[in-house]
Formats: structure tokens, sequence, C-alpha cells
């Protein structure tokens, strides 16, 4: 397991290496130097899912015929239709195949860029599957399915403000714009640092603690250090996928093995 550990901090520190290479090899030209950063995510994403899984860029687009703002790393379920054009690119992404969406920004030190990340997150959350991916779902309480049917939404950042401060920024925002709880971001993961995360409901907290740590909602911070690509990975098994599995993923049942992390609750969901 500590092998695994050194090789996911060599792709955390590849990340950055590569973020800042694209600033370099694309000077003077704004999207080379973006699809050199979402490339990087995007590549990091493959070598870590089944070779089944699919990692795209584009629109969602649910089955009422509504759209999301375009999304840098678009993880499709092996369920996901192939409709492709002659490029290989998909024509069309549907919201009941896509497990997770990732957007990168270099830089969420920035009011804007944050701001136009939680817009854009937004978006995603608005594009419904719809079906729920819950086996059994009689079981389930209407809160629980009516999150499941949102696709999990992360932002993927190298620099960010300061966890408390990005935290204002973002829970003011969504105060002030009347955001609902279930069109808000999962995650930001700053690179290097950790994840600040968004748990709206208490069944979904797995810390296994008690509270405020455990069996709450709120909004937590995980510093992993170096090791932040374990939490990217550990929050996407823990999210609902698009067609749910019979059983539990070989990266769930190692990535659950490798210890715990630090964890800080910061606040209240809003």
């Amino acid at each position: 397991m500590n092998k695994l550990i050194e090789i996911l901090k060599a792709e955390g520190r590849l990340i950055t290496e590569e973020f800042k290479l694209a600033s370099e090899q694309g000077e003077g030209t704004p999207q080379e130097v973006a699809d050199f950063r979402e490339h990087a995510v995007q590549s990091f994403i493959k070598r870590f899912l089944p070779q089944s899984h699919i990692v795209s860029k584009g629109k969602i687009t649910d089955l009422d015929g509504n759209q999301s703002d375009s999304i840098d790393c678009l993880i499709l379920n092996p369920a996901h239709p192939n409709i492709l054009d002659s490029q290989g690119k998909f024509r069309l992404i549907f919201s009941d195949g896509c497990d997770a969406a990732i957007e990168v920004k270099p830089n969420l030190a920035r009011t804007d860029e944050l701001h136009r990340s939680l817009r854009q997150g937004q978006s995603v959350k608005n594009v419904k599957r719809s079906q729920t991916p819950i086996l059994l779902a009689y079981s389930s309480p209407p809160h629980i399915i009516e999150h499941s049917q949102r696709i999990p939404f992360y932002v993927f950042t190298l620099k960010a403000f300061e966890p408390t401060e990005m935290l204002r920024e973002i829970t003011s925002y969504y105060a002030k714009n009347s955001i609902p709880l279930e069109e808000q971001l999962d995650a930001i993961i700053i690179n290097g640092v950790g994840l600040l995360k968004n748990i709206k409901h208490a069944e979904l907290n797995v810390y296994g603690a008690m509270p405020p740590i455990g069996k709450n909602t709120g909004w937590y911070f995980e510093t992993w250090g170096e090791a932040t690509p374990i939490g990217l990975l550990l929050a996407l098994e823990y999210s609902f996928p698009a067609v749910a599995g019979i059983s539990e993923s070989i990266m769930r049942r190692i990535l659950t093995k490798l210890g715990r992390v630090v964890t800080l609750r910061l606040g209240d969901c809003v």
C-alpha cells in the first residue's frame, strides 16, 4: 500500500509539472494552455479508472434536452452509448451515462474564476439523470434519491484561497443567489493541499467518527498534501455513479486501506 501512496503522490507532482509546462509551451495562446492542463487531469483519471470507462469533454444533455456548460473532464459510465463523430468525439453526452464532472481551473485565488466555477457546477447539477442509480430505491429516503440523480461535480485547481476564506466566498455566493443545496458543487480539489468538501446529507458522511466530524452535514476540509490525488479518487468512489454496480469496486477497496486523513469541519451547509 505504501507503494501505491508514493505512486499517487508522484501523479500529483506530475500534474503540477504539466500545468507549468503548459504555461511555457502555450505562451500567448490561452486555449492551448487550457487544453494542456485539461489533458493532464484527464490522463490521470484515465490511468486510475477501469478501461471500460471513458474520459471526455463537452456539454451534458439530459433526456428533456437541457444542456450544461462545457466541462473539461467528464467520466462516462461503460453503459453510455458510443455516439461518436468522424473525429472520435462524442456527439452527445447524456446525463444518464455520466458518472462525474470535473472542471479544471489553474487559479481559484480569484473571485471571478471561483464564481464562474460555481455557475458551471450549477449548470451540471441542473441536467438530472432520469432515474436513480440506487438499487432497491424504495428503501432510501426521497432526499437521497434526489441527490443520486444529480451528477457529482468537482473543481480541480493548483492554487486557491486559504480554505476558510474560500468557504466564505462560496457560501456568500450561494446565499446571495439563493442556490439550492442540490445545485451546489461537491468538492474543490487543491492539488498538493487537500479537498474542500460539501457533505449535503448526513447519510453520505463516510468519516466514521462522532459528530461534528462524522454523522453530520456541512463543509469539511481534508488535508492530503502531496497525496491529494488519493482524496480525489476516494471522492469519486464514494459518489453515486450513473449506473448502479452490484459490488464494491477494487479501487475503493484499495484506497480505503491507505489510512485516515486529517479532517476539519469548517461550517454548515447553506
